[in-house]
């Protein structure tokens, strides 16, 4: 039995534990490609970027203060944590990804393996970094307070009625309706 612990990744403040066997950072462009009616590829558009995608291979051994299974546990409470209903972000401290200018991530997935036959255990930790949302600003132009003005004074104001249906009266009545009381009355 080895005594393995890297400290190679903290994720969420805490370092994952076992020996990290590899990381892998995939980051890509979006391109689009439009093809006429045959299928051939007319021209190729670049979009923006897809999420970068960081891939963490740990093996897990036991160490003097943790078993295999507790390891899996305390990485899984990162993962997905008690009434947990969706993905935390979290920081990330590796020198690949500060290369890469990640430094937070979501869980995408936690997956774990029994090897028998070595007697280890292998876990993969798929992580997300977040997607930056970028705002366009355009230029509304405005016009001259001259020219407003002028257009508004020619302007004739109308009064428009509230209802076109031609079952609603809008007629006022009520003056009407007090003089025939008073000629009833006579």
């Amino acid at each position: 039995m080895l005594y393995v612990t890297d400290k190679v990744i903290k994720l969420g403040g805490v370092y994952i534990g076992g020996e990290v066997t590899d990381v892998e950072i995939t980051e890509g462009a979006t391109i689009y490609e439009a093809q006429d009616d045959k299928g051939k590829i007319k021209s190729r558009q670049p979009n923006g970027y897809e999420t970068s995608k960081v891939i963490v291979n740990v093996l897990l051994e036991e160490t003097k203060s943790e078993t295999t299974l507790q390891q899996i546990a305390r990485i899984q409470t990162l993962f997905k944590a008690h009434g947990q209903t969706k993905a935390k972000l979290l920081s990330i401290v590796n020198e690949d990804c500060a290369a890469r200018g990640i430094s937070s991530v979501y869980f995408k997935s936690f997956t774990t393996k029994k090897v028998i036959s070595e007697s280890k255990r292998v876990a993969s930790l798929e992580l997300w970094a977040p997607t930056v949302g970028t705002v366009k600003v355009t230029k509304k132009k405005k016009s001259s307070t001259k020219k407003a003005s002028k257009k508004k004074s020619s302007k004739k104001k109308t009064t428009k009625k509230k209802s076109k249906s031609p079952a609603k009266d809008t007629r006022k009545t009520s003056a009407a309706k007090k003089k025939a009381k008073s000629l009833k009355g006579r």
